[in-house]
């Protein structure tokens, strides 16, 4: 019982946070419009404020898992180099394979992942789960442009690849606050505990650290539902019936069989607690938002791009909540 009421309080209010803002777009509050624009606003902005402040309030001490960092991104090719294997042999058109693939290996880790794991575990140091957005995140966007390069015929830019790559705001926002976090500690310690520290003395410096620190507090408390509330306003059920079996063969890949494999090979590696449940993100979580508009661009089906994207949205939902029970009942979270 208690394993079931574990998983429902982490994985419902994820639900109703998604269901808020799939209602609002019903009811004509949100429309595609304001929800690219929000999207906009949590990836260039919040979503790295979030990332940075994450690292930099993470304790010197903690001890940071160093092998997850290469045998995460190793998993991940595997999981695309399997669906490139298996995907063709299910179906034809090669601008829905590159699709599928591309739907099978790429995660919403961040708008997704790193608000589920600080769910998970409430109070707790998280950092870890934003460390490896620096490490996915390449892989996510280098694997899928040259599984659409190969199926869909697009062309495979790697100066352009590598461009994006570096502007990346999550990647910009994570490598900075490590940076930050590793070379400046006494500025770190000043910052993050200039509101509770009651023996330093009340100077203009640390007021402005205060303001700094409350500032960048704010701002991670509102990219986390935000971030949930926007991506249920970019569900759209209606669109997922024109391709069911492929879109059934792409998410039943991404949501069940992916993290399934890679979350037992981590178990039995001796992971526990945040860092096996960035694993279980990594490669269960609902298929990236951004998938879309780059299976548009590179001449894939964009329409069975979206409709990966809201349907490993909503399915995730059990998917997390059966996963968590799983991993909460056998005592490795």
């Amino acid at each position: 019982m208690n394993e079931i009421l574990f998983a429902a309080r982490t994985v419902l209010p994820l639900l109703a946070l998604m269901s808020c803002g799939f209602l609002c777009r019903r009811v004509g509050l949100l429309n595609e419009t304001l929800v690219k624009g929000i999207n906009q606003l949590i990836f260039k902005f919040l979503l790295p404020v979030n990332l940075f402040y994450s690292i930099i309030k993470t304790d010197p001490s903690t001890p940071i898992s160093g092998s997850l960092f290469w045998q995460v991104p190793l998993g991940l090719v595997l999981v695309f180099l399997i669906a490139m294997a298996f995907v063709p042999r299910l179906e034809r058109d090669p601008k829905k394979i590159g699709v599928m693939i591309q739907g099978f290996g790429r995660s919403n880790y961040a708008f997704f992942g790193i608000p589920l794991v600080q769910m998970l575990f409430p109070g707790q140091d998280t950092s870890l789960a934003a460390l490896l957005v620096v490490v996915t995140v390449p892989v996510y966007n280098v694997m899928s442009v040259i599984a659409l390069s190969v199926y869909c015929g697009g062309e495979i830019n790697v100066k352009k690849i590598l461009l994006n790559i570096l502007k990346n705001p999550l990647i910009i926002s994570t490598v900075s606050g490590y940076i930050v976090w590793v070379l400046f500690p006494d500025f770190v310690y000043a910052l993050t505990h200039s509101a509770s520290d009651a023996s330093q003395a009340l100077t203009a410096g640390n007021v402005l650290l205060q303001i700094i620190n409350k500032t960048m507090d704010d701002i991670s408390g509102i990219s986390t539902p935000l971030a949930l509330f926007t991506l249920g306003g970019a569900i759209q059920i209606s669109s997922i019936r024109s391709h069911l079996r492929q879109i059934c063969i792409a998410v039943s890949g991404k949501l069940i069989v992916s993290p399934l494999l890679f979350v037992s090979i981590a178990a039995l590696l001796g992971y526990r607690g945040v860092a096996l449940a960035c694993v279980l993100i990594a490669f269960g979580a609902p298929t990236a938002v951004s998938s879309f508009p780059m299976a548009q661009q590179m001449g894939g089906d964009s329409e069975l791009a979206a409709e990966q994207v809201a349907f490993s949205s909503i399915c995730s939902i059990l998917t997390t909540f059966l996963f968590i029970f799983i991993l909460k009942f056998m005592q490795l979270i």
